[in-house]
This record gives structure tokens, sequence and C-alpha cells, in this order.
């Protein structure tokens, strides 16, 4: 049922209907319900490689370490980060996901229509 040896298992398309955003860990990514299809983000900031967390009340990522925050679908929004959020290809085998960790697409570029946060950010630690 996958596509290929270096493609991990994302979970379901329903279980994504329900959740909205869900983390995989084994890709190290948010799989997103983007309206359409499946998004994979990269959960790691391009400006620095550290982690980034999905804030529920903005319904936004945020790189807490360095004030970058990106939209629910990766875009950027704002702080230091050069772009918005890295992805990877997914794909949907028989109401299943499917991530492609071996291929890093580059994030959209500072500039791009964003949706504006659904909330107040998350505290920083």
């Amino acid at each position: 049922r996958s596509p290929g040896p270096e493609w991990v298992h994302a979970g379901s398309v329903a279980e994504l209907e329900r959740d909205r955003v869900v983390y995989v860990a084994q890709a190290r990514a948010f799989i997103v319900d983007d309206g359409s299809s499946p998004l994979a983000l990269y959960a790691v900031s391009p400006h620095n490689g550290k982690p980034i967390t999905y804030c529920e009340s903005s319904g936004s990522f945020e790189d807490r370490a360095h004030g970058s925050s990106f939209d629910r679908l990766g875009r950027y929004l704002l702080g230091p980060a050069p772009r918005g959020l890295d992805r990877f290809e997914t794909r949907v085998v028989d109401g299943d996901i499917w991530i492609d960790p071996t291929t890093l697409l580059i994030g959209p570029p500072r500039g791009e229509p964003t949706a504006p946060p659904a909330g107040v950010f998350c505290p920083t630690d």
C-alpha cells in the first residue's frame, strides 16, 4: 500500500479531516487539511533549524525560540524566517496519507497572501 520504501504513513484522510493538524514524528512534519488535499509541512524553522510548534489558539505555527510565525498553511507571517515552512510531497492511497520525507520542497516566499491568526499567539517559554 505504500507508494515506496521511503514513504511514511501519516494517518488517514478521515483523521485529518477530524483533527485538521496532525504531527507525524517519524517524518518531523505536520500534516494540515488545506481544504483540497493534505499538505505536509516540515516542522523545522527555515531560519535556524529549530523545531516548530503548532499553536491551537492562533491556528498558526511558531518558532518560539526566535519569534517567527507561519499561518496554518505554512506561509510566512512574521519574524526573522526567510520564507514560509518547507514542505514534503504527499500522496493519498486508499484513504491513507503518505509523506516522502526524503525530498524537501522549499517553502513559499515572504509576501504571499496569508490567513490572519485565528486568535492569540501562544506564550513563549
